[in-house]
């Protein structure tokens, strides 16, 4: 008999994890980005108007990448459906 202030033990859900296609994804496009950035340095130099660069273009993308998948996943995890189809019943 367990005592009666003793609260019960819950089963807690595992946190969530993004899973592997939000590590395949960036990281992906980190390792493009510094391939390019190795390899073909001119070519990220190659200025497009003013100071900015093809880098600072690819930069941006990839941290704008990054935010987005991470927003996906972050209502994935919440339990927001990331499409129509999701989370809907069958009849």
């Amino acid at each position: 008999m367990t005592h009666p202030h003793v609260p019960r033990l819950r089963h807690r859900p595992r946190p969530h994890r993004p899973g592997v296609s939000f590590a395949l994804v960036n990281g992906s496009a980190f390792a493009v980005h510094v391939l390019l950035a190795c390899s073909a340095a001119e070519l990220m130099a190659t200025r497009v108007w003013g100071e900015t660069s093809i880098g600072v273009l690819a930069l941006l993308f990839q941290g704008s990448l990054l935010v987005w998948t991470a927003t996906r996943y972050d209502r994935r995890a919440d339990g927001h459906p990331t499409s129509q189809g999701e989370g809907q019943e069958s009849r």
